[in-house]
């Protein structure tokens, strides 16, 4: 989890908390990570400090670019030079909301691919990369290595099918469910239960 300060709380919280619960840990180990050491404040409220320095040790399993005062994070020269480092060592990078815009600026956002971003930065994800087909509606959109979500909650959704993706089904649903979260798949039959 790539933090800067004014990162949004839920876009790095969410899919951590997915990534934490997926497989009771054991599948991921979620860190937080910053361009230079020092703690952060997320959206003027929460003081965090992230666990290590982006770069540092091996390449990360999944790397997770939230949004939230992106212009802070494009602005950053550090950042984005070991953002486009570590995303190309990295087995998937996930960006949430204007993470998309931090994936543009580090150079991970390729000519084939398909991205989106949160609904209010369309128009300047498409600016940012042309050659890219953005798209407004979709909860995320999977590349294979690459995958961006929309704003805020659908980073969510799209851990949620990183982790069906590499752990599957199962693991997903008893994910979603520990965490209380619908993802659509329950019907009144299944263990969701009934609500009388």
């Amino acid at each position: 989890m790539v933090l800067w300060d004014g990162v949004e709380l839920l876009d790095f919280a969410g899919p951590g908390q997915v990534f934490a619960c997926a497989d009771e840990g054991r599948a991921f180990r979620v860190r937080t990570v910053a361009a230079r050491p020092g703690r952060i404040r997320s959206q003027g409220f929460l003081t965090v400090e992230p666990e290590g320095v982006l770069g540092e040790g091996r390449p990360p399993r999944v790397l997770v670019v939230p949004g939230g005062a992106s212009e802070t994070a494009i602005a950053d020269e550090q950042l984005i030079r070991a953002v486009g480092r570590v995303g190309r060592d990295a087995e998937v990078v996930l960006s949430v909301c204007t993470g998309a815009l931090v994936l543009a600026a580090a150079g991970l956002l390729e000519d084939d691919m398909g991205a989106t971003t949160w609904h209010g930065a369309i128009d300047r994800l498409r600016a940012a990369v042309p050659e890219v087909a953005v798209v407004e509606g979709p909860r995320w959109v999977d590349n294979g290595r690459v995958i961006t979500a929309a704003g805020v909650s659908a980073g969510i959704d799209a851990a949620l099918h990183l982790v069906e993706r590499m752990l599957g089904a199962r693991v997903m649903q008893e994910t979603a469910r520990y965490m209380e979260y619908s993802t659509g798949r329950f019907n009144a039959d299944d263990e969701a239960g009934d609500h009388e």
